[in-house]
């Protein structure tokens, strides 16, 4: 650091962080994403590194530029741009800039996957296995391994800030192993979900002379679970659709379910 750096504090870095935590997204839009959030979360370290207003407005028009990275691991960005606004480097901020556009991407696959994919996908599957047994057990589990992990990464933001960029760069390559794996894991976990919790069955019945065959057996025997990865796949198209969402999704799946029921369509 040079001679005009400034070191913020555990408090300093506390209020930055719960600020985040509260905001992050939002004042969430389509122009610049979560940059509103993070601003907002950056200021009180700001004030205390530049302390004058003008100065701070000026870079906050670098940093209200589109961002968008998973929420959970946006205070890793945030520790390490502060580490370089500490400085105050003339080139702090435009370095601190380009970082977080450079990071935004592969932190937002490492977020999805461990968080979305691993801990939603895989915890809420044995925890839902779990409650068809009766059980609590699983629900514990996954809400003690969510705040471990939401935990872990808060903690991530101190160190982000403490060993700055050299952070990020030093520990890329673990980072998109871990990316990978929990990917891998995934998508075998959603993969496995379909064939086992998914339940759609045609209830056609085809008759040549004296033969009748099902038309769920012959479509399961050409792709086995037919009826689920078609449903599957419809479901995540329409929800693709313009202002579709998952609440109305789950309506229209009911309804849709009840006449194709009661029409003999699906069994």
């Amino acid at each position: 650091m040079s001679n005009n750096s400034v070191v913020l504090s555990k408090k300093d870095l506390d209020q930055v962080l719960w600020r985040y935590i509260f905001v992050r997204q939002a004042p969430f839009n389509y122009e610049t994403m979560q940059s509103g959030g993070f601003v907002w979360a950056m200021h009180p370290a700001m004030e205390k590194i530049y302390g004058d207003d003008d100065v701070i407005a000026k870079k906050y028009r670098s940093y209200f530029r589109f961002y968008n990275t998973h929420p959970w691991c946006g205070n890793i960005i945030l520790g390490a741009c502060l580490a370089l606004e500490s400085t105050k480097d003339e080139s702090a901020t435009d370095t601190a800039v380009e970082l977080r556009t450079a990071l935004m991407g592969p932190l937002a696959g490492l977020g999805d996957s461990i968080i979305w994919v691993l801990l939603m996908a895989v915890m809420g599957a044995i925890a839902g296995y779990q409650a068809l047994n009766g059980s609590i057990g699983g629900w514990v589990i996954a809400e003690a391994v969510q705040l471990v992990i939401w935990f872990a990464f808060n903690k991530m933001f101190y160190i982000a800030y403490k060993q700055g960029v050299e952070f990020v760069t030093t520990r890329s390559a673990q980072l998109h192993n871990l990316t990978e794996c929990a990917s891998i894991v995934g998508i075998a976990v959603v993969g496995a979900l379909i064939a086992s919790i998914v339940n759609v069955h045609f209830g056609i019945t085809m008759t040549v002379g004296e033969i009748s065959q099902s038309l769920d057996d012959q479509l399961n025997s050409i792709i086995p679970c037919f009826g689920n990865i078609v449903a599957v796949v419809l479901i995540y198209k329409a929800l693709g659709i313009k202002k579709m969402n998952s609440a109305k999704m789950v309506v229209y799946i009911i309804i849709i379910s009840i006449i194709l029921g009661a029409t003999g369509i699906l069994k």
